[in-house]
């Protein structure tokens, strides 16, 4: 008996994806780089507030500018979120950090 078999027998064959397939991963991907950049130019209208509000909000300027340099594909607002949470558990623990 021959052990060798064809790829085909194996479904290892490649196969084309239909075009609803492709349209949905591309419309994916737009999808999330418009949410990517519709949430960097709401960050840049965080530079609108003062410093007391933002600090208020548990974020400093410099959270701003870091968010916003940050690289394009990354979301600025996880970096926000994870700067407000710490800046929150730091006074809450008692350490301030001007």
């Amino acid at each position: 008996m021959r052990t060798t078999h064809h790829a085909s027998g194996f479904g290892l064959v490649a196969s084309r994806q239909s075009p609803a397939v492709r349209t949905t991963g591309i419309v994916g991907v737009l999808t999330a780089v418009w949410r990517l950049y519709r949430n960097r130019c709401q960050i840049a209208r965080l530079q609108d507030l003062d410093d007391r509000q933002l600090l208020d909000m548990g974020l400093k300027r410099e959270d701003l500018h870091e968010a916003l340099t940050s690289a394009f594909f990354e979301n600025p607002g996880s970096y926000l979120t994870r700067a407000s949470r710490n800046r929150a558990n730091l006074f809450y623990r008692g350490v301030r950090h001007d």
